[in-house]
């Protein structure tokens, strides 16, 4: 097993010495899934998929690249038919890999498949501890006591384990709960909560009624130092990849790629903008697209552009497209976020300086 210290050492290095390689991936081997979430952005997406040949082909040119780690998402990766073939190879071409499950389809079989062949890490997604809650939210009956059976059999066995909750109005009162659960049972660091929720992929924006506030938000995350922690570390790595001067102030795709289960190479899981299909290109040349990023600039005059709070916005060109239809049109709620996290920001750096003086 590669140590937490090592890895970083490992990552970082690589961050620094590389100039453009496709090292951090995303592929959705499947939108299959056990549960029909409340939130989940992948509604009404086709369900098709394709074969492990296919995948074996797209990693290998990836390995190529320089690609270092993978992590298998979906739906729920477990339910795609070739996933532990899948897996296996990309593990064998000395890929980390990141394992994304609802939790539920983890059986013996699987166990003892993760046994001898561990991930870098195992991430179940943890929205509620009331199993009413639970099946609210994940729309599943019944499936509450196996994923907690699960979670304990995952932990048990010496896998390396991460718990996650989205941020709900349906859970609100649980997330810190939550936190709490996840930092008895598997140590301080293992937890991360995501505040962020999207339309669907087709237009449909109903998942967006269960968002919470930026106030609830913040109310959250300024109750836990480790919260805040992670709100601030995320906020650093923005600043970092932050580009002033284009449409796109971020620069992920330098490093970062995602393909979806129909095989469509995107820098972003949320945009089909510069994507590719990867049956009729190869990776390369889709990655290659990516760049086209950089030329963009705004072509109309977006409040956007010169926003005092831009540094701590969460706007981008995809999620406005998502919720406006309109890549340059600023989101109220981004907005909103971003002035709270910023007021919430400075109050911090006050209560510092006062508690120096």
């Amino acid at each position: 097993m590669i140590r937490d210290k090592d890895y970083k050492d490992f990552s970082s290095r690589w961050e620094r010495l590389s100039k453009r390689m496709p090292i951090y991936g995303t592929i959705e081997l499947t939108y299959k899934c056990n549960y029909d979430c409340i939130h989940c952005y992948a509604k009404g997406q086709a369900k098709d998929e394709k074969e492990p040949s296919f995948w074996k082909d797209i990693i290998s040119q990836v390995r190529d690249l320089g690609g270092i780690e993978i992590t298998f998402s979906g739906g729920d990766p477990l339910l795609y038919p070739g996933f532990k073939e899948v897996y296996l190879y990309a593990k064998t071409n000395g890929f980390l890999i990141h394992l994304f499950t609802a939790g539920w389809a983890i059986d013996k079989e699987i166990l003892d498949f993760l046994k001898e062949h561990p991930p870098l890490s195992i991430e179940i997604t943890l929205n509620s501890l009331e199993p009413d809650n639970y099946a609210r939210i994940t729309r599943a009956k019944g499936t509450f006591d196996t994923v907690m059976e699960n979670i304990l059999r995952i932990k048990e066995a010496g896998l390396p384990l991460v718990l996650k909750a989205n941020g709900l109005k349906e859970n609100k009162d649980e997330i810190l709960k939550i936190k709490a659960f996840t930092d008895g049972l598997l140590g301080e660091g293992k937890f991360k909560f995501d505040s962020f929720i999207f339309p669907c992929l087709n237009g449909d924006k109903v998942a967006l009624e269960h968002r919470l506030s930026a106030e609830e938000i913040i109310a959250i995350e300024k109750s836990d130092s480790q919260m805040l922690k992670q709100r601030r570390d995320q906020l650093k790595h923005n600043d970092e990849l932050f580009n002033p001067s284009g449409l796109y102030h971020c620069n992920s795709c330098m490093m970062n790629y995602f393909i979806n289960p129909q095989g469509i190479l995107q820098f972003c899981h949320l945009s089909k903008k510069y994507s590719t299909d990867l049956t009729k290109e190869k990776f390369n040349h889709g990655f290659k697209k990516f760049l086209g990023i950089f030329k963009e600039k705004y072509k109309t005059k977006s409040r956007c552009i010169n926003c005092l709070y831009r540094k701590e916005c969460y706007q981008c060109p995809a999620r406005a497209y998502l919720e406006q239809a309109d890549e340059e049109a600023p989101v109220e709620y981004y907005c909103q976020l971003a002035r709270a996290t910023k007021n919430f920001l400075e109050e911090l750096k006050q209560d510092g300086v006062r508690s120096q003086v």
